[in-house]
């Protein structure tokens, strides 16, 4: 693998799912609420997961890209609701992080 597809794997697939792992069936805590609005909003080291994202889509294929660029648009959309801490959208904003690793874990790798 190479390394801008592991730093893609780490800085984003890794860091945007923590707390969307985590959620269960009931009420979203108030610490993994807080956990999750940041994982979704504030990559690591400052700026976004989505610019982070766009630094290094390079490293796989177009068409997985593509999608990602797709479902961070609708993540974004979600911001002030999951800010708010709205259940409905902070699940779908789990649900979309979650969806974003999928892809990643799946595209093929550009050298």
């Amino acid at each position: 693998m190479n390394e801008h597809y592991l730093r893609l794997a780490h800085d984003v697939g890794k860091y945007l799912v923590r707390a969307a792992r985590n959620l269960g069936a009931g009420p979203v805590p108030s610490a993994v609420a807080d956990m999750l609005v940041r994982d979704l909003y504030e990559a690591p080291g400052g700026g976004r997961p989505a610019h982070r994202f766009a630094e290094l889509a390079h490293a796989i294929d177009s068409d997985s890209s593509a999608q990602i660029e797709a479902l961070f648009v609708r993540l974004d959309a979600l911001e002030a609701r999951v800010r708010r801490r709205d259940e409905g959208a902070m699940r779908e904003g789990a649900a979309l992080a979650l969806a974003i690793a999928d892809v990643i874990g799946r595209a093929e790798h550009r050298s």
